[in-house]
């Protein structure tokens, strides 16, 4: 594993920014992000800064290749919304002599504003739970997300629930490991037999437990030293 910053880093990547970036057509990038003249020069700088991690080349002491050795294969796990940088990535890498990275689009977790949003640190007014809060906050957080429900269980059984608006029941579709649990769950649930605040509880519990409880712990035990060997410039290929 290797972490980086791109203000630190720069100076081993720019060579292959600076590659992308000849390989780019300015309409190209107008035109893939609805850019205007009016725009900041740096939207229109920035998808080859975003892209040049695709290629080895813009690691030359982390993935070392001696001469002749061909360049390695790049999977990008991201949420759809990172999609049109490496779309330009996958244009220009034939043109670079270099492979086309392979995408792993994430689903986006819904905020707990309802799930047309999504949950997105930028956008905290739309409802986040972040990896910091007490399980306190966090059952306070889950308490007043959006529900696919009606109003009474009654509205519940007779009209059935929304589980893909269900903010709660995203959650544990999410992040529950049991997927014995969140099968009874998606039944009870659409059925009326279970009401949203249990399900707002028992996504709370999953949360807390498989998410925050599990993160908070290992975070508490990074050191300095951690972050300094993750982030320090060395060979990482085996």
């Amino acid at each position: 594993t290797f972490i980086f910053r791109n203000t630190a880093y720069m100076g081993d990547m720019y060579p292959t920014v600076v590659q992308v970036q000849r390989m780019l057509t300015l309409s190209a990038v107008k035109n893939t992000f609805g850019l205007k003249d009016s725009d900041n020069v740096g939207k229109a700088a920035f998808p080859a800064v975003q892209a040049a991690p695709c290629f080895s080349s813009a690691f030359p002491r982390v993935l070392r290749r001696l001469a002749g050795d061909p360049p390695l294969k790049c999977i990008i796990p991201c949420a759809i919304d990172q999609d049109p940088f490496f779309l330009l990535a996958r244009n220009v890498a034939p043109r670079m002599k270099c492979c086309a990275p392979a995408l792993l689009h994430t689903k986006f977790l819904p905020a707990l504003k309802g799930a047309q949003f999504k949950m997105s640190s930028s956008a905290e007014g739309n409802g986040v739970i972040t990896l910091h809060d007490t399980e306190q906050e966090v059952r306070k957080k889950v308490r007043k997300a959006f529900s696919g429900g009606g109003g009474t269980l009654e509205d519940m059984r007779a009209e059935g629930v929304s589980l893909h608006a269900d903010v709660a029941y995203q959650l544990i579709r999410f992040f529950c490991p049991d997927d014995n649990l969140l099968a009874e769950v998606t039944s009870k649930y659409s059925r009326g037999e279970m009401n949203s605040a249990e399900v707002k509880d028992l996504a709370a519990d999953v949360v807390v437990r498989h998410v925050l409880s599990e993160w908070q712990a290992r975070r508490a035990g990074v050191t300095d030293a951690d972050v300094e060997h993750f982030s320090g410039i060395r060979s990482i290929l085996l």
